[in-house]
C-alpha cells in the first residue's frame, strides 16, 4: 500500500497517523477520533473564523490481520520470515519461528476486543504465542498454545482472551518455547491472526 488512507470531511480530508499505516487501513487500527471542521464556527468563537467546531469521527477498528502485515520483526534468532504458501490466506504466512522471536503488530485497542484467534500450523515443535503491549517484554495481556498439529499444511485456530490494556496500545506477539535449540525444528508457522469482539468489525 502506497498512500494513506483518507476520511473526507466537511472541509478536507482527514488523515490517520502515519504511524498506523499499512495496518491501520489492512487490520489494526484501533478506534481514533479526529476532529472535522464544521461549516461554521460556534457564536463563542465568532470573533475569530479560523477557530473550528470540532465534530467527532470514529476509524472503526477491522477483525483480521494477515500474519505477514506486521511492522518489525526481531528476537535473539533474527525474528520471522515471510514465506509463500499458496494454501494459506493471501498466499503466504510467516516462518522460521524460534524461541523467542516476536513480530510487531502496529496499533491495536484490546479494550475493545475481548480475544484473538490464530491461524497456525506446525511440523516442528510448537509453542506458545504471547501477546504484549509496547514492545516484546511489555504487560502479558494474554496467550495461547500452538500445539504439534502432525504438518505445516495442517493449521489450528487456538484463541487467547486479551485483558489488562485500556486504549490504544502497540500490540506484539511473542513466540517461545525453552525446549527449542538450533538442533530441533522451527515452532510453528503462522498465517493469520483474527481479533473478536462486538467492536471488531471488517
Amino acid at each position: 500500500m502506497n498512500r494513506r488512507p483518507s476520511i473526507r470531511g466537511v472541509l478536507g480530508s482527514l488523515l490517520p497517523p502515519r504511524d498506523l499505516v499499512p495496518l491501520a487501513a489492512l487490520a489494526l487500527c484501533p478506534v481514533l477520533t479526529f476532529c472535522v471542521l464544521a461549516s461554521s464556527p460556534p457564536r463563542a468563537h465568532a470573533a475569530s473564523s479560523r477557530t473550528p467546531a470540532l465534530v467527532p469521527v470514529t476509524w472503526p477498528q477491522p477483525a483480521f490481520c494477515e500474519a505477514e502485515w506486521f511492522t518489525t520483526t526481531g528476537g535473539m534468532h533474527g525474528g520471522a520470515v515471510t514465506e509463500n504458501r499458496a494454501a494459506d490466506s493471501g498466499g503466504r504466512r510467516i516462518t522460521e519461528i524460534e524461541d523467542g522471536d516476536w513480530i510487531d503488530l502496529g496499533a491495536v485497542s484490546p479494550a475493545r476486543v475481548g480475544s484473538v484467534t490464530v491461524r497456525a500450523s506446525s511440523g516442528g515443535i510448537g509453542g506458545t504465542v504471547e501477546f504484549r503491549a509496547g514492545s516484546p517484554a511489555g504487560p502479558l495481556l494474554g496467550s495461547l498454545t500452538v500445539p504439534v498439529t502432525g504438518g505445516w499444511d495442517r493449521p489450528a485456530s487456538p484463541a487467547a482472551r486479551l485483558t489488562g490494556a485500556e486504549g490504544g496500545v502497540r500490540l506484539y506477539a511473542v513466540f517461545t518455547n525453552p525446549a527449542w535449540s538450533a538442533g530441533t525444528a522451527d515452532l510453528f508457522a503462522v498465517d493469520w491472526f483474527r481479533f473478536d469482539g462486538p467492536e471488531a468489525g471488517g
